[in-house]
């Protein structure tokens, strides 16, 4: 009977959570839909039925079927490459070629619905990745957040995501500037707007191998902290070069240098500060209603408000207090993982973590999908710049990379020495140069570069020539296109050439547990005992800390654990979605 329970509450909670989203974006494709009918007033409009029908059958045969049935013949191909082992070619990659044949089908489609011209799908794109997509995919990021781990090696995660990041745009908006008579783009505020958004890597399929390979901790975590932190630096940098407030003085023309550079320093303090402020203490507001509202009862409302909290984040940060929603979400979430999981039941924090990342999955795949379905638009011009980034991305990559690898090991020496000399004896965990290789490798570019991208304001058209956004735009497409094709489908191969450990079941924290702790790890922890732990938790909460091997638990581990907490073991659940014979059925078989 738990079983059963267990088993309803979370078909429950799917098709709760699924009516949401779908009616989320129902009613932006409508919105999106109507804003471009002609009104009554129009001689040339039909009449009111006719209108009526366009807006909902319309998008449902145009945008909706098509869109579906792409995400399931994508399903069935990407089943097929598992059964066949061709384990090289990632899913993403499989969502994209779906969805350039879907674009070149709308694209050599004589009756195309008017939600897919150019101007008015570039902005459902920007709507549905804000709204929709990209909540999801930042919150899964910070929840599922190997912490422990995490924190051991803070300190080199920043230098890559923070000095990296610099380092990447300086070098690929230098470039871009120097190279002007060849791609025609000439305003160096564009060139280094658009530097600042392509830094911002999203390993997808990468980590995605790591994790389906055992990749060893160190490797993981650099990767995957590094793409986590560095979203929240390029989005700060990118938010303040295009704020006309900012970059453009009283006279229309732009400040004096010492100027600039005070207000653009002020902009990325208040943008990084403001929105990790903000995450954090809506991260508290969450927990402490968690805490006093007790919903141990119920894994299905338990899920609903978690799955609920990004997007009400994200619109709180963008809409409210006109911050970064990206960055509000990724800190709260990151929060959340680690002071929201003890007023969780047991199976409701497996159940809740496990929803949420099949959720930014489906919303990555989304991502995908829509370049898929962009990349086919990519004209001439879109292409031979995206040639030209696409090598300027490579070059900043190791511009950033091996320098700061041979810094972060300089560190760990002297930090290191300092230890020894105290008597302590643990492993420094140095980046060795296949390490640096595979974190150069890594730099995937995914859901976030073509976010703010979409966000490019209406000065890029002013300032430069009159289709440089869409220029930006095919460029962006294209790149992740390529890249990800690349460097995502050579993963496994690269890993296995360079001779990576692969395949060890580590402990989850084994880093934090074998690395030298330093000083920012001891002021954490200290403020986690005396602080977060005994106001957001609570004495009697303490006992209920989650495991970190929980957070990476598949769905077969997570129904494999509730079935054994109620007595039974996976094999004896799996008659419970079997069909229950008739009694006629039954009568003659006995």
């Amino acid at each position: 009977g738990a079983a059963r329970g267990s088993a309803m509450r979370l078909g429950t909670t799917g098709k709760l959570s699924s009516v949401l989203l779908l009616v989320l974006l129902g009613s932006v494709l409508c919105n999106e839909g109507s804003s471009t009918e002609p009104s009554a007033d129009d001689p040339s409009a039909d009449d009111h039925s006719s209108i009526e029908a366009h807006k909902g059958g319309g998008v449902a045969s145009h945008v909706v079927a098509p869109i579906c049935g792409a995400f399931m013949v994508a399903v069935i191909l990407i089943n097929f490459f598992e059964k066949c082992g061709l384990s090289f070619i990632p899913e993403s990659a499989v969502v994209i070629v779906v969805g350039m044949c879907l674009g070149f089908i709308l694209l050599s489609s004589s009756s195309k619905h008017k939600i897919w011209e150019d101007e008015i799908f570039g902005e459902l794109n920007a709507t549905v990745l804000n709204l929709i997509l990209l909540p999801l995919i930042i919150f899964e990021s910070g929840w599922s957040l190997r912490t422990k781990d995490f924190a051991s090696q803070f300190p080199y995660i920043l230098i890559f995501a923070v000095i990296g990041s610099v380092i990447s745009m300086l070098t690929v908006g230098s470039l871009i500037c120097a190279t002007s008579q060849y791609h025609g783009l000439e305003n160096s505020r564009v060139a280094f707007i658009f530097a600042a958004l392509i830094a911002a890597t999203d390993p997808v399929a990468t980590l995605s191998t790591y994790s389906s390979l055992k990749v060893e901790p160190l490797l993981n975590i650099m990767v995957f902290g590094e793409s986590t932190i560095n979203d929240a630096v390029a989005i700060t940098l990118f938010n303040v070069l295009n704020d006309d407030s900012i970059m453009v003085g009283s006279d229309g023309n732009s400040p004096p240098t010492g100027e600039l550079v005070l207000q653009m320093t002020l902009g990325v303090l208040k943008q990084f500060f403001g929105s990790a402020g903000l995450g954090l203490g809506l991260g508290i507001v969450y927990v402490l209603v968690l805490r006093f509202v007790h919903m141990r009862h119920s894994q299905a409302l338990e899920i609903l408000f978690i799955a609920m909290s990004c997007f009400l984040t994200f619109a709180i940060a963008e809409g409210v207090c006109h911050l970064s929603g990206i960055m509000a979400v990724l800190f709260c979430s990151i929060f959340m993982g680690i002071y929201a999981r003890p007023h969780l039941s047991r199976e409701g924090s497996m159940l809740t973590t496990f929803y949420i990342k099949q959720c930014a999955t489906l919303a990555d795949l989304g991502v995908f999908l829509l370049v898929g379905i962009n990349v086919v638009n990519v004209d001439s011009k879109g292409l031979s710049f995206s040639l030209w980034v696409m090598l300027f991305c490579l070059v900043a990559r190791a511009v950033s990379t091996f320098p700061l690898g041979l810094m972060a090991n300089g560190i760990k020496t002297c930090h290191a020495s300092i230890q020894q000399r105290r008597g302590e004896e643990k492993e420094s965990h140095y980046l060795s140069g296949k390490h640096l290789f595979m974190m150069w490798h890594a730099g995937l570019r995914g859901a976030i570069a073509l976010v703010l991208c979409l966000e490019l304001g209406d000065w890029v058209d002013t300032v430069a020539s009159p289709d440089t956004r869409a220029m930006l735009r095919n460029c962006t497409f294209f790149l992740i296109f390529v890249f990800l094709l690349v460097f995502g489908g050579t993963t496994e191969m690269m890993l296995r050439l360079l001779r990576i450990p692969l395949g060890k079941d580590m402990p989850h924290d084994y880093l934090y547990t074998t690395s030298i702790l330093g000083c920012t790890d001891k002021v954490f922890t200290t403020m986690n005992e005396r602080v977060f732990e005994p106001v957001l938790i609570g004495d009697e909460r303490l006992d209920s800390m989650v495991d970190e091997a929980e957070k990476d638990l598949e769905v077969e581990a997570v129904l494999d654990h509730i079935m054994n907490s109620s007595g039974r073991s996976l094999k004896g659940y799996r008659h419970l979605m079997e069909p229950v014979p008739d009694e006629d059925e039954t009568t003659e078989s006995e």
